[in-house]
């Protein structure tokens, strides 16, 4: 399953927001693609999606997104795209953002570890320093979840068949 939602943020320099797609994968918690932008439609969310598709290859038969009811997440357009790859797409219910949890704590930490303590010249400072938040959360950051390992190295973990007997919350 992978998780996904926008979140604003603010560019102090040229006094204005933008906004931050991030998917994230529930099983190993990476986040698997992002968009950076003065705006994020629905096209961007298309995009964003499948570049993470095209990068990881996963089987789209078995891959399921969540998301909340937001306008790009239920427009046509994105609609259309799911459909036509054969993709699932579940709808939390209004009102229940702990149903989409993972990507909710991702943002939460986002929030207090990054916009807070961060001032932003130009959207391309915000956009660097997103990007480079997202790989120090993939590949530095240690999560309890994941039994203290990072993303990266849980991941490896596993393809290498050496993660046995270990739950993982979804």
């Amino acid at each position: 399953m992978w998780q996904f939602d926008i979140k604003t943020g603010y560019v102090h320099g040229e006094n204005k927001h933008f906004y931050f797609l991030a998917i994230k994968d529930v099983f190993n918690k990476n986040i698997v693609g992002s968009h950076l932008g003065y705006h994020c439609k629905a096209r961007d969310l298309k995009v964003t999606v499948e570049q993470a598709i095209q990068k990881l290859n996963p089987d789209l038969s078995e891959l399921v997104l969540r998301s909340d009811n937001g306008p790009q997440m239920t427009s046509n357009q994105f609609y259309k795209y799911i459909n036509n790859i054969g993709l699932e797409h579940e709808f939390i219910p209004v009102r229940t953002p702990n149903k989409n949890a993972f990507i909710e704590s991702f943002f939460s930490i986002y929030e207090t570890q990054f916009l807070q303590v961060r001032y932003f010249e130009t959207l391309k400072d915000a956009y660097e320093q997103t990007e480079e938040f997202i790989k120090f959360y993939n590949t530095e950051r240690l999560h309890g979840s994941l039994k203290h390992k990072t993303p990266a190295e849980f991941n490896d973990l596993f393809n290498k068949g050496e993660i046995k007997n270990m739950v993982v919350n979804c």
